[in-house]
């Protein structure tokens, strides 16, 4: 060996024992690369603008307070996003901190996909959810995922329509709340068919997602019916009772009998003046007011059979259990959707706050109209859909039996069923 070589050699050890590491082909006295930085993998739904600023502010937020670990997001658009998640999952790679809808949080905890966040959490953290999150966030006792976002519903009110058929304005306060009954009388009397086609220029009533769980559940839950057995083992008795039917059958009928609302959707019908009256999730006021100012509306609290039950839930976030960094995943968790950064998602994202600090915080804002109204519902009336790792499969043959009573079919039919189709996807998860 010459004695250049052992040089070489020499202050090439030198250099790695300070920790400066070479790369294969560079001379010692030239400038090594960086050491690799420790990497989490974000998965994330594709927001779009403005919403994706919220991910990207906590992603910044817990980098700068976490120097040498670099965050790689992956947005997914929502029509991929749950397949791609389950390939990473299945997978055992490629995720550590991910986007939960909520009432997925029960299946992903039956797979043993989410991390239990209990010791990570103060008693005041966790308690500053609201009731209705912090028991989406919870699978047989054990705190899984993380709110990030919620939603409420009402009922948006077309006053212009109103005032042209000549018909009083629901009342906004809860006590004022009217019955489904009641509604579908006003519908008649505000709907509008000039040309007596039978094609109304003005319909009475639709619900945005209109086959949904999410809107369709609410109206069972009204009548009195459940949606689950306590245990989580059955749907007869339940989704296919007395009143469960009697709810889907009076859906049927605002499509084939009272022909009040479109059997198909039509887009923009509230946005463009022909809609009178619009079930919609509470985003859709965010949306009125910024793209749609010339629409004169109100909001009005959701109707109800027997009991006021109005939906909530979107979105939580988790880490994965077979994280290689847990404690920095949990960490960027955190900068997401701890008190402070769950403040600035609100007013980036515009989902309901999922943390009473959140409210209490903006009095601005959920002390008026129409806020204020979305956040008593969402203390006082909200419900979350079935807690169950079949859920994915439930609202897939709910929202078909839905669908089918929209078209004619017999809502007893239907419910029953759909209860023993159901039912044998529950059984697969005992």
């Amino acid at each position: 060996m010459s004695h250049r070589t052992i040089l070489t050699v020499v202050l090439s050890f030198a250099l790695l024992s300070c920790g400066v590491l070479l790369g294969p082909s560079r001379l010692p006295f030239g400038p090594g690369p960086a050491l690799a930085a420790t990497e989490l993998q974000f998965l994330s739904v594709a927001r779009g603008e403005p919403r994706r600023q919220a991910v990207l502010a906590a992603i910044a937020d817990f980098e700068k307070a976490n120097p040498g670990v670099k965050v790689v997001l992956s947005e997914i658009p929502f029509d991929q996003y749950f397949q791609k998640a389950a390939i990473a999952l299945s997978s055992g790679s490629g995720i550590d901190v991910f986007d939960v809808d909520s009432p997925l949080v029960a299946s992903y905890g039956h797979q043993g996909a989410l991390l239990p966040l209990d010791k990570y959490y103060t008693k005041e953290n966790v308690q500053d959810f609201t009731k209705v999150e912090r028991d989406l966030a919870t699978y047989k006792g054990k705190m899984i995922s993380a709110p990030m976002g919620s939603t409420s519903v009402g009922m948006f009110v077309n006053v212009d329509l109103f005032k042209a058929a000549g018909l009083k304005l629901p009342g906004t306060d809860p006590k004022e709340r009217m019955t489904w009954d009641q509604v579908v009388e006003l519908a008649k009397k505000v709907q509008v068919d000039k040309s007596g086609n039978k094609i109304p220029d003005v319909w009475g009533l639709a619900f945005q997602q209109y086959d949904r769980p999410y809107m369709m559940l609410p109206l069972i839950l009204s009548n009195g019916a459940g949606d689950l057995s306590p245990d989580g083992t059955t749907v007869d008795g339940f989704l296919n009772s007395p009143a469960a039917i009697e709810a889907a059958r009076w859906y049927g009928d605002t499509f084939n009998k009272h022909k009040i609302s479109p059997r198909e959707q039509i887009p923009n019908l509230f946005y463009t003046g022909k809609l009178a009256m619009y079930v919609a999730p509470s985003y859709e006021a965010n949306t009125l007011k910024s793209q749609y100012p010339n629409v004169n509306w109100v909001l009005v609290p959701h109707p109800y059979f027997k009991k006021p039950v109005t939906e909530t839930g979107a979105w939580h976030a988790g880490v994965f259990s077979g994280t290689k960094h847990p404690d920095l995943a949990v960490a960027l968790l955190k900068a997401y959707t701890d008190p402070e950064p769950a403040k600035r998602n609100y007013k980036i994202m515009n989902y309901m706050p999922v943390r009473e600090s959140t409210f209490k915080a903006l009095p601005e804002t959920f002390e008026v109209m129409p806020n204020k109204l979305f956040y008593w519902e969402i203390v006082q009336t909200a419900i979350a859909r079935p807690r169950t790792p079949a859920y994915r499969e439930y609202e897939d043959l709910l929202r078909q039996a839905f669908a089918n009573v929209r078209q004619g079919a017999d809502a007893a039919k239907e419910m029953n069923t759909t209860a023993e189709k159901i039912n044998a996807q529950l059984r697969r998860y005992k």
